[in-house]
């Protein structure tokens, strides 16, 4: 099928001779097809036979004005794991000499950085190294540097660099070096990305005991509670927002703008048993 055919493509594209008989063939326009809207299978086998592809400025010209970039761009963002290694595998072998301004211009940087840190989805050798390849080539360049900084490359790069055990420390250390000479700047890097994350930590246990204190409203009808089930066995009460994170239509029913909305007793929702109620 075109999953095998993809993956063919990618295994001839390792030879120099056949990989320019494969352009003359004109592969490239259903590879750009199965990349935009094949199976997560089929995306990957796709990127990882353009990487193949790539053989000089000719073929990248060919390659991205067959509208592959920003299709490698949404794998970068949206892919499995595999799918990202092999956009940023992809992506790599593009961003060079005059082309990378439009890897840039196409969007690859923000999720190129998110696969460099070592604590985000998606994160693998493969793809961490391919993206501090690029980060390097972008950070050398002067268009590019204070960009790559205001992206939070910085954070991300000295997170893989320090971290034990992360399999493109190396890369990275390469990368953060062309973005910040001087070892005092990477530690000023350390410590802002290590506040950061306290931060973000600090906001995800706020919301997480936020939702708790929602949940133990549920119960006999008090004070406390803004909408009330009325069931067969007796009356419930509970909180109009946390059956609405619950329940699609609960968010309809209590935030639709119908006159339903504006009551205080709620219908129960038909898909849900007494049980489940008292649950919530």
């Amino acid at each position: 099928g075109k999953t095998n055919a993809a993956d063919v493509i990618r295994m001839l594209a390792h030879n120099a001779l056949t990989r320019a008989l494969i352009m003359e063939a004109g592969v490239l326009l259903p590879l750009v097809a199965l990349l935009r809207a094949g199976t997560e299978q089929d995306k990957a086998n796709a990127a990882r036979a353009l990487s193949g592809l790539v053989m000089d400025q000719n073929t990248r010209t060919q390659i991205m004005d067959a509208g592959a970039l920003p299709l490698l761009v949404k794998l970068l963002r949206t892919g499995t794991e595999l799918g990202k290694a092999e956009a940023a595998r992809a992506t790599s072998r593009l961003a060079q000499g005059p082309f990378l301004l439009r890897v840039v211009n196409a969007g690859a940087l923000p999720p190129l950085i998110a696969l460099v840190c070592p604590l985000c989805a998606g994160s693998k050798a493969g793809a961490g190294n391919n993206a501090c390849l690029v980060l390097e080539r972008t950070a050398a360049d002067p268009r590019f540097c204070e960009l790559v900084r205001e992206l939070g490359a910085v954070g991300a790069l000295a997170t893989a660099a320090h971290m034990s055990g992360c399999g493109w420390a190396d890369k990275a250390r390469a990368a953060l070096h062309a973005i910040c000479p001087t070892q005092d700047e990477i530690e000023r890097a350390l410590m802002a990305t290590y506040l950061e994350n306290c931060i973000l930590h600090a906001q995800r246990d706020a919301s997480a005991s936020c939702f708790e204190s929602l949940a133990s409203l549920a119960g006999p009808v008090s004070k406390g509670h803004d909408v009330v089930f009325r069931l067969s066995d007796g009356e419930i009460g509970c909180s109009r927002l946390l059956l609405a994170r619950a329940s699609p239509y609960y968010e309809k029913y209590l935030f639709g703008g119908t006159a339903e909305s504006a009551s205080v007793v709620v219908e129960p929702d038909p898909d849900f048993s007494s049980a489940a109620h008292i649950a919530l």
